[in-house]
């Protein structure tokens, strides 16, 4: 547990603490699932890592998938993963991550089986894919 440091007491969500590593956290963002995490970036990406905010982490992913779904064949710079490589990638950063309830995984990883074996996967992404990650919330940490 992070060691809280000292505050006036009238602003709860502005307390500040310290995790092990000397980092700072704010109490009132940890309750609210706002934990920025660092995650291995997708291979072919410029940089190895890159932050995510626990909260976010359904349409952040929507948007990685619709990014690597839309993206011109001709361009060679960046991540080359189709959609479904991209949803596998992401959940396994999930997994690893500790983002998400045992029984959310167990879906996402049926999703992610599905949408790849799906001809039509263009439509399978906007009509079950998308609505799914963008109903998802953060577990507590």
């Amino acid at each position: 547990m992070p060691e809280t440091l000292p505050f006036d007491g009238e602003n709860m969500d502005r307390a500040i603490a310290v995790d092990a590593s000397g980092g700072m956290t704010y109490s009132g963002a940890s309750r609210e699932g706002r934990i920025e995490i660092e995650i291995p970036a997708l291979p072919g990406s410029p940089n190895p890592t890159e932050t995510l905010h626990a909260r976010d982490f359904g349409p952040t992913v929507a948007g990685k998938i619709e990014s690597a779904m839309s993206k011109q064949g001709y361009l060679k710079s960046g991540p080359q993963q189709n959609g479904p490589q991209v949803f596998q990638h992401y959940l396994a950063v999930a997994r690893g991550a500790n983002l998400l309830a045992s029984d959310t995984l167990k879906r996402a990883e049926t999703l992610a089986k599905e949408f790849a074996a799906e001809s039509e996967q263009t439509e399978f992404f906007k009509q079950v894919v998308r609505p799914w990650l963008h109903s998802l919330s953060p577990q507590k940490r």
